[in-house]
């Protein structure tokens, strides 16, 4: 991998949701095992073990993605990240004939299944 690619906004983007994930799971096992409410808990404390969890995966993703083969911060290399966002397919609708009357009412149409 080269240090373009390690500084891709794609690789950004899939080291930051990483990140943010963690901080998240982090945060999650903090407020459960403790054991107490949410108001009498210490957030400071919580928050930055959080944050440290989110730094080291920061830091994984960075080691990761400098040791493997693609362009993803996985280990294993399999990773693989589209450098631009692709537009979904637009399919257009072909056109329906819908049958009007002299009065301009749309006639209902029989259908059969």
């Amino acid at each position: 991998m080269s240090v373009q690619t390690l500084f891709s906004r794609a690789f950004l983007i899939a080291a930051l949701e990483r990140a943010i994930r963690s901080f998240a799971a982090s945060l999650a096992s903090l407020l459960t095992a403790s054991g107490t409410g949410l108001l009498e808990t210490n957030w400071g404390e919580k928050f930055s073990v959080a944050g440290m969890a989110a730094v080291v995966t920061v830091l994984f993703a960075v080691g990761g993605g400098t040791v493997g083969k693609g362009d993803g911060p996985s280990f294993i290399g399999q990773e693989k990240l589209s450098h631009e966002a692709k537009a979904p397919a637009v399919v257009a609708a072909s056109p329906v004939d819908v049958p009007v009357s002299r009065d301009g009412a749309v006639a209902a149409a029989a259908t059969t299944a």
